[in-house]
């Protein structure tokens, strides 16, 4: 099937390949602890594609949209009651996740989700202290990853971590970290001490918080893009029913970095919506979103870096499920 992704795509950045279970202790803390077997926390598995795909794609894209400098339509008039019934979209944060249990950390249970703010990104964590005893003197580390990720500030915690005491803490994440590709993509293997010992783990890192926010493309350049991506470099999917508006939708996206390019009315009352999307290493991911009503959506993404597909399919479907 020439629509199936290649695994080995390079990312942008990344001349080395990491396997999913190398812990390279020097590149963490440099301390000579055993690793323990690293657990994933569960994680959203993308749909499945459609067996059939979209047809004369291309011409769906490009017949119907006015490309060029054409007055936009004039807005229409809200009610009352519409507009005390809108409210903003925000960016998506998923809620936490154990990512270190107790058990495996003598004591000190991790709990973590990642968001975007202001244009940068953060590890939102919650350390619990379930021993007897007070800890302190935490620090994290991370190992090489797809992204460049690494803590932008020491890990500042409210110390000591009195026995049966959460401490929340919010750290800072750069992406000027040394590269190298993980499997899965987003994948970081990290380490966390503290002064009763130093303790391995690692997490997914969920894609929307990578898009940045000068993904919006020009609406010229997307056919251009488009045309220059290969067609085996595409993929399409079905996607979870949405009791979402076309408006909501476009909405939900934007607000989460997936921008809307341009949009047009299909057939049989379709929807179409062409987005793009740039991670912070640069690569763009383009995508035509098809709503119908009664019917699930559906979504073409395309990109010289196929390795990123699952990501962004994966991200969108989380965005529109909130």
């Amino acid at each position: 099937d020439d629509r199936t992704y290649n695994e080995t795509e390079e990312t942008g950045a990344p001349q080395e390949e990491g396997s999913g279970g190398d812990l390279l202790i020097g590149d963490l803390l440099s301390l000579d602890y055993p690793a323990p077997t690293p657990a994933q926390p569960p994680v959203n598995n993308a749909n499945q594609p459609p067996q059939q795909p979209v047809a004369d794609l291309l011409g769906d894209i490009f017949g119907g949209i006015d490309l060029g400098g054409g007055a936009a339509p004039a807005p229409v008039a809200a009610s009352p009651m519409d507009l005390f019934s809108l409210s903003t979209p925000t960016n998506y944060v998923a809620p936490p996740q154990v990512i270190l249990p107790a058990a495996r950390a003598k004591g000190l249970e991790v709990s973590a989700t990642f968001a975007r703010r202001n244009k940068a990104i953060f590890m939102d964590l919650t350390l619990t202290n379930k021993t007897m005893m007070g800890m302190s003197g935490f620090a994290v580390q991370f190992n090489k990853n797809s992204f460049g990720l690494a803590p932008g500030a020491p890990l500042a915690v409210n110390c000591p971590v009195l026995p049966g005491v959460s401490a929340p803490t919010s750290l800072s994440i750069v992406t000027t970290g040394p590269v190298m590709k993980m499997d899965p993509l987003l994948k970081v293997q990290m380490a966390m001490k503290n002064d009763i010992d130093v303790f391995y783990f690692e997490c997914l890192v969920p894609a929307y918080v990578l898009f940045v926010e000068e993904g919006s493309m020009e609406r010229n350049l997307f056919p251009q893009m488009w045309r220059e991506i290969p067609d085996e470099k595409e993929k399409q999917f079905s996607l979870p029913f949405t009791n979402k508006s076309q408006e909501q939708v476009e909405q939900v996206l934007t607000a989460n970095n997936v921008f809307v390019v341009a949009t047009r009315q299909g057939g049989d009352g379709e929807h179409l919506i062409y987005t793009s999307v740039k991670f912070t290493n640069g690569i763009w991911v383009l995508g035509e979103l098809r709503l119908a009503a009664g019917a699930p959506p559906t979504l073409a993404l395309k990109t010289q870096t196929v390795a990123a597909i699952p990501e962004v399919h994966a991200a969108i479907c989380t965005i529109l499920a909130d």
